[in-house]
């Protein structure tokens, strides 16, 4: 067992240390099967995997996790995956091994570290013998294979992948035929990677459970947030070569200024089918040289359904929110860096219907394709950007020639986004935006203190969601508090009356909802002739508990579409 941030993690890999001989001198395979791998097998149902470890030849042999049983050594039987290690100093600590899995053309390795309180990765290449390696480390250095050309020096990212991969097969195939192609596309996969600027971060980020990857400065580890395993570590480090190639990279890819004059940028960027979301800051401004943030969109992003089976989400939580954006409220959802703002956007955004106009204005696309539905993506630059060609403020005042059924503004950062979104509500735009803030109440002081927003105007904003992660570095989140803003109309002028939480998840609180009169709830119940949301939301979540509970499908995407069958979500009966 193993502590971490997120509590104690079980080892979820058995390991058995083999002799050199293989089963010849082997105590525990003296009359017959092992009974190490025997015991080891029966073990609950083979739930934990089994790694059989041969330091003497530098192997290692990862168990098939799919329940079925292992019928012998990997040398006997079939259901091993077999991979050679060239560092013999592996070996020294594979009694401290907590997990292994597989990631792309990789083995990922997570072993206890001594240092830390996390864990430590190391990736291994998916090679099998000492020749292959010997291959791969041959074809990695012959620089004619992917030395640029002239006209290929802007050649973007995932081209050049595939195109050094496509050579480096046809040479193998052509030079070495009898190389199978499973061995052939691995080697020619590792090799692409090799090759470019990102090739310490890419084992990493290949992996689907990673969610963000950390660089303090040159010369320091790769570190990384792991959805099960919180914050770990690598063994991998970045040179200065590495950063300059990086920092090159990304200006290219981005088209954006990073330099002294300039010397941080926000962008997104497609990698090997993985959404990056690049944040990094160069020297005078960090003066320990280069240091970098990259989140990592998962390739099937959450759902509302997803949300509230992970905890990020309450029952009673989803069913407001669904009604909420069902029926178009302003909404804001805020929460400190990483907290899942954007996850919840994003999980909000799929429940919509798909006849809806939607409009996205971003300075790094974070926001999904929904197919079959109507978007129109308005990217803009960063705020880092010195002279910015296409301003985040003007472009939402512009959306009010759009015609958008909902504005989707991602991050408001800046007092001219403050009032650029303002000016959009007053004009009967509605909205979903995040911002960066710990509470709904510190949100207000924030617009009405730091960016001049008169509370008449605050009025306009519906609802404000603040998200949460209580422990940093650890996968969990959770939707803090649901927040009404209540308002009045005094001698026909709009008035800021104050906040109403609807819900919060502090243990002194029920999971009641609570409505206020001068509530956003009740107001727009009014405002459509209709007496109360309440059956509505109380049906709705009658309908989550027994679906989302009882069964695996997805039953929230495009669920607005049902909720407006009866003319207005607020009157939804099922």
């Amino acid at each position: 067992m193993l502590w971490s941030p997120i509590g104690v993690i079980e080892h979820l890999v058995n390991v058995i240390l083999c002799p050199k001989t293989g089963c010849t001198e082997c105590e525990y395979a003296e009359q017959g099967p092992c009974k190490r791998l025997a015991l080891t097998s029966s073990d609950d149902g083979q739930k934990t995997k089994i790694l059989v470890v041969e330091p003497g030849k530098g192997l290692i042999h990862l168990g098939r996790h799919d329940g079925k049983p292992l019928n012998g050594p990997p040398w006997h039987a079939e259901g091993w995956e077999s991979v050679y290690v060239e560092d013999q100093r592996f070996f020294d600590t594979v009694h401290l091994l907590s997990e292994a899995y597989l990631v792309g053309p990789y083995l990922s390795v997570f072993r206890e570290d001594g240092s830390s309180s996390g864990l430590l990765l190391e990736t291994v290449p998916l090679v099998k013998t000492r020749l292959e390696m010997a291959l791969l480390n041959e074809l990695s250095a012959d620089r004619s294979l992917f030395d640029d050309a002239p006209h290929l020096s802007r050649e973007n990212i995932n081209i050049r992948l595939r195109r050094i991969s496509e050579s480096v097969a046809a040479k193998i195939s052509h030079s070495l035929p009898e190389v199978g192609i499973i061995t052939r596309t691995r080697i020619a996969e590792i090799v692409a990677h090799r090759s470019t600027a990102l090739r310490c971060f890419l084992p990493i980020l290949l992996d689907d459970e990673v969610e963000e990857v950390y660089l303090d400065r040159p010369e320091s580890q790769i570190y990384f947030d792991h959805r099960r395993f919180g914050r770990c570590c690598s063994t991998t480090t970045v040179n200065e070569h590495d950063v300059d190639r990086i920092v090159t990279l990304v200006r290219a890819e981005s088209n954006f200024h990073l330099d002294r004059r300039n010397p941080s940028l926000k962008t997104e960027m497609l990698v090997c089918d993985a959404v990056l979301r690049f944040s990094l800051s160069l020297p005078p401004l960090s003066p320990d040289g280069l240091h970098l943030e990259m989140r990592r969109a998962r390739r099937s992003p959450y759902s509302i359904t997803d949300l509230v089976r992970n905890g990020t989400l309450s029952m009673e939580a989803a069913a407001i929110l669904l009604l909420a954006v069902s029926a178009r409220f302003n909404i804001t959802i805020t929460g400190g860096p990483g907290s899942g703002k954007t996850t919840l956007l994003n999980a909000l955004d799929m429940t919509t219907p798909r006849s809806w106009r939607r409009v996205y204005i971003e300075d790094a696309v974070e926001s999904r394709s929904i197919k079959g539905c109507h978007q129109v993506r308005i990217r803009v630059d960063p705020v880092d950007e010195n002279e910015p060609g296409f301003d985040k403020s003007k472009e939402i005042v512009k959306s009010l020639h759009r015609s958008p059924d909902y504005l989707i503004l991602g991050e408001i950062q800046t007092a001219e986004h403050s009032r650029a979104l303002f000016q959009a509500i007053a004009a009967g735009l509605h909205t979903i935006q995040t911002c960066h803030s710990d509470s709904a109440s510190s949100l207000i002081s924030r617009w009405t203190s730091d960016h001049g927003i008169d509370k008449s105007s605050v009025a306009l904003i519906d609802l404000i969601i603040t998200m949460e992660r209580p422990t940093p570095g650890n996968a969990t989140r959770r939707v803090k508090e649901v927040v009404e803003v209540r308002r009045q109309v005094v001698d026909g002028l709009l008035r800021f009356a104050g906040l109403n939480v609807v819900l919060s998840n502090q243990p002194a609180k029920s999971g009641i909802p609570k409505w206020a009169e001068d509530g956003a709830f009740m107001l727009h119940s009014r405002e459509q002739g209709i007496q109360s949301h309440v059956p509505a939301y109380e049906r709705l979540l009658h309908e989550l508990e027994n679906e989302i509970g009882g069964s695996e499908m997805d039953i929230t995407m495009f669920m607005g579409e049902r909720l407006w069958k009866n003319g207005h979500p607020f009157l939804y009966r099922g």
